[in-house]
């Protein structure tokens, strides 16, 4: 049986640089392929825009996630944009303050 890596093992692995570009094949019109370079995300920016937030979440069935994420896009917001302006109605509906977070 092999011992399991340390904690600050594993931490050290989690933060290392990520590349700046990721290449992405992209189709392109009239059968050709076109390599496009996309930003990874930074884990470091990630977290501080998580700072002081905590996550709520649930279970809800394929339908109403597919109806969900359909309608950020069609509005051009995030789902959790969307998730957020629900919770403030239902928060208004029982008389409490909303807290407008998007």
């Amino acid at each position: 049986m092999s011992a399991r890596p340390s904690l600050a093992t594993r931490l050290a692995s989690v933060a290392t640089p990520a590349k700046p570009e990721t290449p992405l094949a992209v189709p392109a019109e009239a059968g050709r392929r076109v390599t496009a370079k996309v930003k990874s995300p930074s884990p470091v920016a990630a977290s501080k825009a998580r700072d002081g937030k905590t996550m709520v979440a649930g279970y809800f069935s394929q339908d109403l996630a597919r109806a969900v994420k359909m309608l950020a896009v069609e509005r051009g917001v995030s789902v959790q944009a969307i998730i957020g302006e629900g919770l403030d109605a239902v928060l208004r509906e029982h008389g409490k303050h909303p807290f407008g977070e998007r």
